[in-house]
């Protein structure tokens, strides 16, 4: 819906938000004072060229839908096409905002943009994994690109022979740090390969009832480059040594969350989805798939009562910044090549 509005900006001119921001900025360094400010000079300022010509109704819109998320503040509205409309947008820490702004672009585009162009951005850094089991069966999972390095599900390595990643070779995996929690409990591993691509994304703390979109690569027999998504909910969240009061979360409370918060995703979550990544709105990593302890077989499974489990990313971040990690040891030729 939001390519349909905002008639493909996102793609024509991926820098078109970050400029409006500048623009209207306290910061900025026009020579004009803030009050003289508006929507149709900004379409004027920056047409650089006859090959870009904004259309003022659109840069109004989204300078809207950035005052909806309060990102920006609306100082005079002029109704009609908005051309006269004039905003503010306050940067707090200006030297935090230029070293950031690469970061910055994709979080206020995905703001604007919403889950579509979300999407999009994450199937660059969603990545399929397939590991062999010690009875020689294989198996699929799923990884995201994070920082300088490649989060998965921390059981992609345990009672496996070796493991796959797309787009890493084995030679360029062999004796990278390999990070877990201490806390067992956590299902999530984190492989420093030093390698730094965007999208470079943040985190945040998602809120029960916050609309999410779920990647990853579910099983499907014979395929590994299924890339799913869907839009779902946060519908609850628990923490530890609290009961939850919610039937659906009572199952799973006395065992799984007696170790770690969890929250429960309305999506379907399968097998193959473990260690794929759960975004919000703001194009933010809110959580990773998990899967249950102690699972086995058809007992436990992710969508038992309906609902996926996924760990919220404050145990990521502790995980990357060295907080409660510690590292995991594999055999030398643990990783191999991805055979497409």
């Amino acid at each position: 819906m939001a390519n349909v509005i905002f008639d493909g900006y996102d793609k024509k001119y991926p820098n078109l938000v970050m400029d409006i921001l500048n623009y209207f900025s306290l910061d900025n360094e026009s020579t004009k004072p803030i009050e003289k400010r508006s929507v149709l000079k900004f379409c004027q300022l920056y047409q650089h060229n006859v090959n870009v010509i904004y259309q003022p109704w659109i840069i109004s819109a989204i300078c809207k839908r950035l005052c909806e998320k309060r990102q920006m503040l609306c100082l005079k509205s002029m109704g009609g096409l908005g051309m006269e409309d004039n905003y503010l947008f306050a940067i707090n820490y200006p030297k935090i905002f230029q070293e950031e702004k690469s970061r910055l672009k994709y979080y206020y585009n995905s703001i604007v943009y919403g889950f579509e162009y979300i999407c999009e951005m994450y199937q660059n850094i969603v990545v399929p994994l397939v590991w062999e089991k010690d009875n020689g069966d294989y198996s699929a999972g799923t990884g995201f690109k994070f920082l300088n390095g490649i989060v998965t599900a921390k059981h992609c390595f345990t009672d496996v022979k070796n493991l796959q990643i797309k787009g890493y070779t084995a030679k360029e995996l062999e004796n990278k740090s390999i990070y877990i929690s201490v806390n067992e409990g956590i299902d999530i591993a984190f492989i420093k390969t030093d390698r730094i691509e965007e999208p470079l994304i943040y985190c945040e703390e998602g809120t029960v009832l916050q609309e999410v979109l779920v990647m990853g690569y579910p099983k499907i027999p014979a395929f590994t480059n299924f890339l799913t998504a869907e839009k779902a909910s946060i519908s609850s969240k628990a923490e530890a040594r609290i009961t939850p009061t919610k039937g659906f979360i009572a199952a799973y409370a006395n065992e799984y969350l007696a170790k770690v918060e969890a929250m429960l995703i309305t999506a379907k979550i399968r097998g193959g989805n473990s260690g794929g990544p759960v975004i919000n709105e703001n194009g933010c990593l809110v959580g990773i798939a998990c899967q249950l302890p102690n699972y086995s077989g058809e007992i436990g499974d992710y969508d038992d009562l309906g609902y996926g489990i996924a760990i919220p990313s404050k145990y990521l971040k502790d995980i990357v910044y060295s907080k409660t990690s510690t590292l995991l040891e594999v055999k030398n030729d643990f990783f191999q090549d991805f055979n497409e």
